[in-house]
């Protein structure tokens, strides 16, 4: 029996391996298009859409597995034009002889443009689909065509939304300056109270030849890449601004999403000296109240870390003193990040993408009435919040140590 693994490649040739087992839905494999990843823009043409597709090549992927050669593209790029998706979708018959199979799509992404007008039309057709997945990434384009982005390549991936996957994944486990965002999710927020989406924020690099140690410049294989940190903000279905990585990582803070990351912190009493803290665990809570009629919110966060690293040799015998005051720089790291998204979201954009009037409709769903459509212009943009943050750093590299927790 196949095993079927996570990596995208082997998945496809497994896929293909079943199907040629027999007849699959009254479709043979041959005649199946394998897409891993769709972008969609104002086509040139007014009001027209653009789909572009990118399509697996099996054949690639199979020789890449064996041994083959490493240079040759492991997919298709192909546009098309409509009216609507579902036409641009149907006009690819004019331009394949494989029909679009959709189940391996990984990714959605749209230009910035065509999100800043309003994404609501555009993924009608991908929500109603049976053959699409939800659980594809929702990617916006900054300062870009989604075109763009999908023409972009890796030099050690042969399929580049394999390359984006591990690019997303690293971020958001490694560093917590992304959002990990399906189209799902994204639907799930667009409908409900008191929350804004958010989705993947990707943007294209120019690779420029690096020059060798002769003063001559290389040759590269890759023109451009894929760049993958911070957040896309909207306001119900339309893009209103952006999360830098700082920002990021706040609202990954009040969420809750914060998996690991590094927070540098001036060594307490060594100034020019720094000490690299590891996140090894955090959780948070948003807790809303309502004083004199009006609401508040406290959000509330625990982190733990441990010392990565740090500049100058640890004096032992003023340990304790050390980390108490490490902690205390570590919790000012956490409320400032968090105080970033606050006022990027509250004061700059308008949309309460952190799920405050989420949390106030839960507790005190009367109060909510009389809130909700005003919420995000005066509601939101005046709440009072409190940040809460609780920091533990629990090895520093010599022994385990058991301190109160430092604030």
């Amino acid at each position: 029996m196949c095993q079927l693994p996570k990596r995208l490649p082997s998945i496809i040739l497994c896929t293909v391996l079943l199907l040629l087992g027999g007849c699959w839905n009254r479709r043979e494999v041959e005649t199946l298009a394998f897409v891993t990843a769709a972008g969609i823009d104002h086509a040139a043409l007014p009001g027209k859409i653009q789909v572009t597709v990118q399509i697996a090549k099996p054949a690639a992927l199979a020789a890449s597995s064996m041994g083959g050669s490493v240079l040759e593209r492991a997919s298709w790029l192909v546009t098309s034009t409509g009216d609507t998706v579902f036409e641009a979708v149907r006009n690819f018959s004019g331009q394949s002889s494989r029909r679009l199979f959709w189940a391996h799509k990984r990714w959605l992404i749209l230009g910035e443009e065509l999100a800043k007008e309003g994404v609501e039309d555009v993924l009608d057709f991908f929500a109603r689909d049976g053959e699409t997945r939800r659980t594809a990434k929702l990617a916006i384009v900054k300062d870009g065509k989604a075109s763009d982005f999908l023409q972009t390549e890796s030099e050690m991936e042969r399929l580049s939304s394999q390359a984006y996957a591990g690019i997303l994944e690293n971020s958001s486990i490694g560093l917590s300056t992304v959002v990990d965002v399906d189209l799902h999710h994204f639907l799930l927020a667009l409908a409900s109270e008191g929350i804004e989406p958010v989705a993947v924020r990707v943007e294209v690099i120019d690779r420029l030849p690096d020059v060798d140690i002769r003063g001559q410049m290389e040759q590269r294989f890759v023109s451009s890449a894929p760049r993958i940190t911070g957040a896309a903000v909207f306001r119900g279905p339309k893009l209103v601004g952006w999360l830098d990585k700082q920002e990021t990582r706040g609202y990954n803070w009040v969420m809750g999403k914060v998996e690991s990351g590094i927070i540098v912190i001036e060594k307490p009493g060594h100034e020019g000296k720094y000490v690299g803290l590891e996140l090894i665990r955090a959780k948070s809570e948003i807790k809303p109240e309502m004083t004199d009629g009006k609401p508040e919110i406290t959000v509330k966060v625990v982190a733990e870390a441990n010392i990565g690293d740090i500049q100058e040799m640890l004096d032992v015998t003023d340990t304790k003193a050390m980390v108490a005051a490490a902690e205390r720089r570590m919790a000012t790291v956490i409320a400032n990040e968090i105080g970033l998204v606050l006022h990027k979201t509250q004061l700059e954009l308008a949309s309460d993408i952190l799920g405050f009037g989420r949390a106030i409709y839960r507790k005190y769903p009367k109060e909510w009435r009389n809130l909700r459509e005003t919420w995000n212009d005066q509601g939101f943009k005046d709440l009072k919040v409190k940040i809460e943050v609780q920091t533990r750093i629990r090895h520093i590299g010599l022994d385990e140590i058991g301190l109160p927790a430092g604030r």
